[in-house]
């Protein structure tokens, strides 16, 4: 996506609010403008990027609200499931209040319907414990990522890029090749776990056909077509990484 591109397609079928994703845990700086040029109301899909930056300002924090997942697989996951919206807005913050108890903003009286959504104690006590190491569990994650980037740098394919204005907390460690197919195959013959996330674009998807019939967009397909994630995680050992990266140099050096 570009920002000639995304203003292009905005105009086509964004009909109400506009949600940027700081997905893989970066920024999204081109959508956030966009949002706040076209949209009065603008929502944060913050699930994997706590706590990344953009021009040290907090991701979740850009927006009139923010939601958080709290998955065991994030970056800052609870013991089983949950999740957390955070708004600046006292309107918001009552209307979310009463979905998450049954449309209920009086006791056993509901104005709307709403969800039986609340975080249980159990999830709250691990957020906690986990939430003050969240810097050193995403500085973990920033070295990983910076080793596998170092060692994949004279291969051809893309690493992830850091522009120095955003700070990435690598929830994913995701490359661009293509010869993604013939790498990830390489990599599961040997047992290495690897994995497409969203191998197809929004506006293929069933859902949006009609909304988005007769749209194109190139860089959102190339990057389908060819990106890949590898393993990472605070706890990812140099000598697992170099385990990994020798694998793809024994596919893309032939």
């Amino acid at each position: 996506m570009t920002p000639a591109l995304s203003r292009s397609a905005i105009s086509q079928v964004v009909k109400g609010h506009l949600t940027p994703s700081h997905d893989c845990s970066t920024t999204t700086p081109i959508a956030t403008r966009c949002a706040k040029r076209n949209h009065g109301f603008r929502t944060e899909d913050h699930e994997r990027s706590v706590p990344a930056k953009i021009n040290k300002k907090q991701t979740g924090s850009i927006g009139n609200a923010s939601g958080y997942s709290f998955f065991p697989s994030k970056n800052l996951g609870a013991f089983g499931d949950g999740g957390l919206v955070v708004t600046n807005s006292d309107e918001t913050a009552k209307s979310l209040k009463m979905l998450h108890n049954h449309g209920s903003d009086v006791r056993y009286y509901h104005d709307i319907i709403g969800y039986n959504s609340r975080l249980d104690d159990m999830q709250a006590v691990v957020l906690r414990a986990k939430l003050k190491r969240i810097d050193q569990y995403n500085n973990a994650r920033r070295n990983a990522a910076h080793l596998y980037s170092e060692l994949l740098a004279d291969l051809p394919l893309t690493t992830p890029y850091e522009d120095g204005v955003g700070k990435h907390v690598y929830h994913q460690y995701t490359l661009l090749c293509d010869r993604r197919d013939e790498v990830m195959q390489a990599l599961q013959d040997k047992l290495i776990s690897c994995a497409v996330y969203y191998p197809v674009p929004l506006h293929q998807q069933n859902v949006f056909k009609d909304d988005c019939a007769g749209l194109s967009l190139p860089i959102t397909e190339s990057v389908s077509a060819n990106c890949f994630s590898l393993p990472i995680c605070p706890s990812l050992s140099d000598k697992t990484i170099k385990k990994i990266v020798a694998v793809i140099h024994g596919v893309l050096t032939k």
